[in-house]
């Protein structure tokens, strides 16, 4: 029987790390399968991107490996240049129990007879139909153990693909740079992350029907208690890690996927008689975004475009979804970092009629915050982290809602724009990609946009690259994580389509 096994499980010819991709003939895009996380599914969605039809042998594409296209040695640099190379993670207790109901327990024509026989004989699984839940995780505790000897090579059968770490898996091209899903939200990811260069993906995916899914007797709550847990999390820590790192990457996406119910509306800054709108965020160009609507509407400029937030002066709409697609409707995001030293000189460290002298003055007097002319590059750096810990701890103790707009996340203040399918723009490029999804449509935007030469900046003494440290630059991460998630997504998709993200 051994012999046996170390046939069926020998190693195949080892592949450099591109080879070890799958590609499409009709797009640039790279995906590692890892077995147990989703690789029968997105390998027959690879065959129907290519051939917009189902693989005639699906559940069993895995021996058909020749009918997928795998990139080729020399690819290495591309993938890793590619926005659109990817790998699938899944949660090691879900995949664990997988291997188990569809390769070990489980009857169905693409288990592991051999290694069914092997188990049941060598630590004495019941491998017997219609067992009870007792005995599905008796049985677990010991196939569990026996795989924590079996990947420390401390047995006599070689390690499988099915139940190999994920990590290992993901450390043979641990330098393609790959983008990690996760199973649990391939639905909803994949189609964010290959939206603009497969624009049918959603349709594709929805055609796709061959899944290796086996139907469980119990259900993972049943069957699973601390001990056992533990044992799973212990074997497979490294892939624990690697799967809540991608959950938590993907976190702030959860919250956009709703579409607007049915008559809601959403608020939004407009031009009279133009089909423009926008959700203009504090510290993203708001100032610029209502001078620039306001000289659409009215021909001229306002007289005073620093005082433009006084109430009264700008038009409104409110739009639902359906209104909204039908113009050209729009945000603003701003890379975290240049948001927060606008905020430390705009607000906090100017003493101009716009700046917010009692927050200065609270940080003087309780964080140690200089406000003195001509400081050295040390002091400013002291000051932005004096600011960063009052944010933090306004983070930690006020709601949501009462957070000041100027460094509140701005996802936050994104989320009902997204839901409203409202297009994401970057500030650096804001002109430029303002004119793009326009197309003509709006009458003089180019004239008002050339008429428009204000923005609403502070003056520097240092640069942003002077004054940031690593110490800073962790801080605004940590605080802005999902800002820098949002501007990064859509910074990627601009970049590479030149349009912006479906997001």
């Amino acid at each position: 029987m051994i012999r046996g096994l170390l046939k069926k499980f020998r190693k195949t010819k080892r592949r450099t790390q591109a080879q070890r991709m799958l590609t499409l003939r009709s797009a640039p895009v790279y995906y590692l399968p890892i077995t147990k996380s989703g690789s029968t599914y997105l390998k027959n969605l690879f065959y129907y991107l290519d051939h917009l039809g189902e693989h005639a042998s699906g559940i069993d594409i895995h021996s058909n490996s020749d009918d997928l296209v795998r990139a080729k040695t020399g690819d290495e640099e591309a993938i890793r240049q590619s926005s659109y190379a990817f790998a699938v993670v899944r949660d090691p207790v879900d995949r664990f129990l997988s291997l188990y109901f569809d390769k070990v327990y489980g009857d169905g024509p693409n288990n592991f007879p051999e290694i069914r026989s092997y188990l049941a004989e060598e630590i004495r699984l019941d491998l017997t139909p219609c067992i009870t839940v007792e005995a599905h995780h008796e049985n677990c505790i010991r196939l569990i153990d026996w795989l924590a000897l079996n990947l420390s090579f401390n047995t006599d059968v070689p390690v499988n693909a099915h139940w190999r770490r994920q990590a290992s898996r993901l450390k043979r091209v641990d330098t393609l740079n790959l983008t990690h899903l996760t199973l649990d939200g391939l639905d909803w990811q994949l189609a964010l992350l290959l939206g603009e260069v497969v624009p049918n993906i959603k349709p594709a995916m929805a055609a796709v029907k061959s899944k290796n899914r086996t139907d469980k007797p119990f259900t993972r709550a049943q069957i699973l208690d601390s001990a056992l847990l533990e044992k799973i999390e212990t074997v497979y820590s490294t892939d624990r890690k690697l799967y809540e790192q991608a959950s938590r990457k993907w976190q702030p996406w959860l919250d956009y996927h709703p579409e607007a119910a049915e008559g809601e509306t959403i608020r939004c800054f407009t031009a009279t008689e133009h089909p423009i709108n926008c959700v203009a965020i504090s510290k993203i160009g708001r100032t610029y975004l209502r001078n620039l609507l306001y000289i659409l509407e009215h021909g001229d400029e306002y007289h005073a475009p620093l005082k433009i937030h006084s109430k009264g002066v700008s038009s409104n709409s409110e739009l639902t979804h359906t209104e909204a697609a039908k113009e050209v409707s729009f945000f603003v995001v701003r890379n975290p970092v240049d948001r927060f030293f606008s905020l430390y000189f705009d607000k906090i460290y100017d003493t101009g009629e716009h700046s917010f002298p009692w927050i200065t003055k609270r940080l003087v007097e309780h964080r140690g915050f200089v406000h003195d002319a001509n400081l050295t590059l040390e002091q400013h750096r002291a000051n932005c982290l004096a600011l960063l810990e009052y944010i933090n701890r306004k983070f930690k103790t006020e709601a949501l809602q009462d957070i000041n707009s100027h460094w509140s996340p701005q996802v936050e203040m994104a989320k009902k724009a997204i839901r409203f399918g409202l297009q994401p723009l970057l500030l650096e490029n804001l002109e430029e990609q303002l004119l793009i999804i326009a197309d003509g449509h709006i009458e003089g935007l180019e004239k008002a946009i050339q008429a428009l030469p204000h923005r609403n900046s502070s003056p520097k003494p240092f640069t942003i690259e002077e004054i940031l440290t690593p110490d800073i630059a962790r801080r605004i991460s940590d605080l802005y994580s999902d800002d820098q998630a949002l501007y990064e997504r859509v910074k990627m998709a601009w970049d590479t389509t030149g349009q912006p993200p479906k997001l």
